[in-house]
């Protein structure tokens, strides 16, 4: 049978199921500086609405991104050349869809990069079945190795000579300004917060809260660790570090599991809206979270 038949009906899965984390993430209410169900957060020009339009603009691409990995012959640290023209293409298709609003470009490239390394990890195996594996830790820990060598040298690649380059991207400018690497530097340590971090607390959570209160705490431990680029780009080191002290707080006083859990959160929102600070790039790795917790069905 061809390679790409046999692996299609997996690949429509693995993106219904990233269609999925990215929307349940959008939908989490409430969120501190993040578009919710409720409010807009600390964002002028976009709702639940637009993330709704945005994200299942993008699930063909995603299909795509995991079938590169299942199916291409290239050797791991290849695969970026072969999966990156599909994220260009897929953030053309989300600004369609958005009218110009830039809601997703983040979750592209780390969705993308995780669905092409499971892709090969599943062909890897061998794997000949129609519905998604279970995965264990083991085969987790396999997933963030993938994307190592799929991302190897892709920070030093990607801002060398930026010095005499005209027009910086955000990105770019924190790199020169701080040696802040993002999401680039996150993916090629192989995501170290969601490895060391947030899956190993998710599996000694299992079930002891409600869903929504789960992914909650999961959020405010995300904000606590992750150097979000997203956060320096809009009120620099300053705002970094007060959104990582609010979330260590609100941790630190027993996390969703205190009585005023919400009416926290609640001025936390108010007081991130009145700085205009959003913490985007921890609510993307969120994303990647709900999807791998699906995998191992500790979410």
């Amino acid at each position: 049978m061809d390679i790409k038949k046999r692996y299609s009906s997996l690949a429509e899965e693995c993106a219904k199921l990233a269609e999925e984390a990215i929307l349940t993430e959008a939908l989490l209410t409430p969120k501190p500086g993040l578009v919710d169900a409720k409010d807009s957060g600390a964002h002028h020009d976009m709702d639940i609405f637009t993330f709704v339009r945005s994200a299942v603009s993008l699930r063909t691409g995603f299909q795509e991104m995991f079938l590169s990995g299942a199916t291409s012959e290239v050797p791991e640290n290849r695969l970026l050349d072969i999966i990156r023209p599909i994220g260009i293409r897929m953030e053309q298709e989300m600004f369609e869809a958005t009218k110009g609003i830039n809601t997703h470009k983040g979750i592209i490239f780390s969705m993308g990069l995780l669905l092409a390394a499971f892709g090969r990890k599943l062909s890897e195996d061998l794997y000949s079945g129609d519905s998604i594996p279970v995965f264990t830790p083991q085969d987790t820990e396999r997933i963030f190795k993938i994307i190592m060598e799929i991302t190897k040298g892709l920070v030093t690649k990607d801002f060398r000579d930026l010095e005499i380059k005209e027009n910086l991207t955000h990105g770019e400018k924190l790199y020169l300004k701080y040696g802040f690497t993002g999401i680039r530097g996150e993916a090629e340590k192989g995501y170290p917060v969601l490895r060391d971090q947030v899956l190993p607390y998710l599996r000694s959570l299992y079930k002891q809260m409600t869903y929504e209160e789960t992914l909650l705490e999961i959020l405010f431990l995300l904000m606590k660790h992750v150097e979000d680029s997203n956060i320096v780009t809009r009120g620099g080191m300053e705002s970094l570090s007060y959104v990582r002290s609010s979330a260590e707080r609100f941790l630190h006083d027993g996390g969703m599991g205190q009585q005023n859990a919400y009416g926290k959160i609640a001025h936390m929102n108010e007081m991130f809206i009145e700085r205009n600070l959003s913490p985007g790039g921890a609510a993307d790795l969120l994303s990647l979270a709900i999807f791998i917790g699906k995998l191992e069905k500790i979410l």
